[in-house]
């Protein structure tokens, strides 16, 4: 089986999720003998990357001035050079793994479809992204022999939203990189640590943006720090829509306690995971949620949001909480904090859970799914 796979969103200097996940399925297809192809090669992967850390530093150099234009054109260069339709013909199988549409050419393809927010919670959207998605996304699940997506809860929404038939829908879970599993060097993540702060901290991992919810964090954690010397690190990169919660920090008068890395690598994620106290993940909508997962197996006590994917992804190895009060967060919060017997058990818990998801189950499915659109 010959498959080219859609490498763009890994290419990207700062890498978000969905980057990873690709970066991850490439690896782990590779070793169970799929001969895979990037979409990119190796010369245009050096210039895509140059181009993605210039546009990263002047982003965070002019802020929300970031002229939109700018991205507009980055993208359509990315995808100009990730479009290798010319040889299609060579490869068994296409995987649309990002939100281009999918090539016109009588091809058998597979997308994924990661989480539908462009229609379940579309004030949490950019309008431009959100019609985006929907014209692309729409596109190509009717022409993909099989969608991919990543929960139960992803599935019935897509059959509900989309019509699409439940026979035509795999679900694929992801999983924690190998990175996570290797014991951090003391010295080095320590030192990358105080950089943030010296003091014990709660961590977020994740965009900025409306719909990770971290206004709640933010307020039940003003509600605990006068018990606890504590900070706070939300770890990632700014998204949309985030000026109130930039803001909020020093309107609530914390603002020297709760820390906004920004993007950060991955190597520093695993540092940051790794001395964190309790991780918080209080998001609104997921399509799956993988920094529990990773926190997880970092040993740390995790809280979550009781939304339908995260506690299907989670089960009984997390503390959940309504994500629409604060109160509530702060209380499991402090108990997290305060328990040596409740982390304990939570690190246990979580560290089997965690056992439950591997790369290598995830190419194991992906490749039946390829399989499957290939025996039509």
């Amino acid at each position: 089986m010959r498959v080219l796979l859609n490498t763009k969103p890994f290419l990207l200097a700062n890498k978000t999720g969905v980057g990873y996940y690709i970066l991850n399925l490439y690896k782990a297809l590779k070793k169970a003998g799929i001969d895979v192809v990037p979409t990119i090669d190796t010369t245009s992967q050096a210039l895509v990357n140059s181009l993605s850390k210039i546009s990263s530093r002047l982003r965070s150099f002019v802020g929300k001035r970031y002229p939109s234009f700018v991205s507009k054109i980055g993208d359509s260069f990315i995808s100009y050079l990730s479009r290798r339709e010319e040889t299609m013909a060579a490869f068994d199988i296409y995987h649309e793994t990002s939100f281009d549409l999918l090539p016109d050419m009588r091809i058998t393809s597979v997308c994924n479809l990661y989480d539908l927010a462009f229609i379940s919670c579309p004030d949490f959207i950019l309008e431009d992204f959100r019609k985006l998605m929907k014209t692309n996304v729409s596109a190509n699940v009717l022409k993909a022999e099989r969608v991919m997506v990543n929960t139960a809860f992803i599935k019935n929404e897509a059959m509900h939203f989309l019509k699409i038939p439940e026979e035509k829908i795999d679900i694929i879970p992801l999983a924690p990189a190998s990175l996570y599993y290797r014991p951090a060097d003391s010295l080095q993540s320590s030192e990358c640590v105080r950089r943030f702060t010296e003091k014990d901290y709660v961590l977020y991992v994740g965009t900025v943006e409306p719909r990770k919810n971290l206004k709640t964090l933010i307020r039940a954690f003003r509600d605990i720090r006068t018990n606890y010397d504590l900070s706070l690190i939300i770890a990632g990169r700014l998204g949309w829509l985030y000026d109130d919660v930039i803001s909020y920090p020093e309107e609530l008068g914390i603002k020297a306690d709760v820390i906004f890395t920004h993007y950060v690598d991955e190597k520093t994620l695993h540092y940051l995971y790794n001395h964190a106290s309790v991780f918080v993940y209080p998001s609104l909508y997921e399509g799956f949620g993988l920094p529990p997962l990773e926190a997880m197996v970092c040993r740390v006590p995790v809280i979550v949001s009781d939304i339908p994917p995260l506690i299907e992804v989670s089960g009984d190895a997390v503390m959940t909480f309504n994500p629409k009060d604060h109160e509530e967060l702060a209380d499991k919060m402090n108990r997290g904090l305060s328990s040596e017997t409740l982390r304990s058990e939570l690190v246990e818990k979580g560290l089997k859970k965690a056992s439950e998801y591997s790369w290598e189950k995830t190419a194991a499915m992906t490749i039946q799914s390829y399989a499957k659109a290939l025996d039509r």
